[in-house]
């Protein structure tokens, strides 16, 4: 989702500006009184929706026991108080594709994440899905927004081009500055990036898709599509174990009707 107008991208927040109208004005905004969305699709939209969704639900089912202190957003501002060129304080925004946030409870109506209301509210980790339009920023001064918000992982998922194959790059903040995480082997001999905020590892299989693998289950995240067949497919195999018991009762009930009918009767 692109930030609004204005957005303020060479900022710390780490600082502490002195009390002036200005800042008197910023804090005295909420989640109720900012805007949530912009409500403009995503600029590269075929590129991004397929991870982004595929990402936001699986780690939200992945983390659903954590939902009393951690959060799976996306589609969502993250509000902070910045500073300008002038080093006078200013509202800033940004906008992760997928974020997550510890230390809040998961609210299914939260319009938005204002920082200076809610410190308790650590954005651990970001996933940005890069794409023509956005690469530039992703890979730049991005990075510089999150470093100073305090996000400890940051995830970003360049997906396949026409002349550029697909990469997943993980970044660990280390001394205020990230370094990039090595990769590790999987199971299935793939190379990825393992985060502790989620504890998963993300990789990108030889379709150059973004994929999500289980250490702890041994598999990736499923998809809404494969989760959809393997319902179904587990559906069809109820039927057929059904339709299967259901002649196995018809065949004995026949064998019993036959040795009635040849035993014969006793007079009483």
């Amino acid at each position: 989702m692109a930030e609004p107008a204005g957005v303020v991208t060479t900022t710390l927040l780490a600082y502490s500006p002195a009390p002036c109208p200005a800042l008197d004005a910023i804090l005295a905004d909420d989640e109720h009184s900012l805007p949530s969305s912009n409500g403009q699709p995503l600029p590269d939209g075929r590129v991004q929706q397929g991870p982004l969704d595929y990402s936001r639900a699986a780690l939200r089912f992945h983390l659903r026991k954590e939902s009393a202190h951690m959060a799976v957003e996306g589609d969502m501002f993250v509000y902070y108080v910045g500073r300008d060129e002038r080093g006078r304080p200013r509202r800033g925004s940004v906008a992760p594709d997928v974020f997550v946030v510890v230390g809040v409870p998961d609210r299914p109506d939260r319009l938005s994440y204002v920082l200076w209301r809610e410190p308790d509210a650590d954005l651990r980790f970001v996933l940005e899905i890069a794409s023509k339009s956005t690469r530039a920023q992703d890979h730049g001064s991005k990075r510089s927004v999150y470093a100073s918000l305090g996000v400890r992982e940051y995830f970003i998922y360049d997906p396949p081009g026409r002349r550029r194959t697909a990469r997943i790059l993980g970044l660990r903040l280390n001394d205020g500055r990230y370094m990039e995480m090595p990769a590790e082997l999987l199971p299935n001999g793939m190379r990825g990036v393992r985060s502790d905020t989620v504890d998963l590892v993300a990789y990108v299989n030889d379709n150059g898709d973004l994929r999500w693998f289980d250490p702890v289950a041994g598999r990736d995240l499923e998809n809404y599509v494969e989760s959809s067949l393997r319902a179904i497919a587990a559906e069809t195999q109820r039927d057929a174990v059904a339709a299967e018991r259901d002649a196995l009762r018809a065949r004995l009930a026949e064998a019993e009707a036959e040795l009635r009918r040849r035993t014969p009767q006793q007079d009483e």
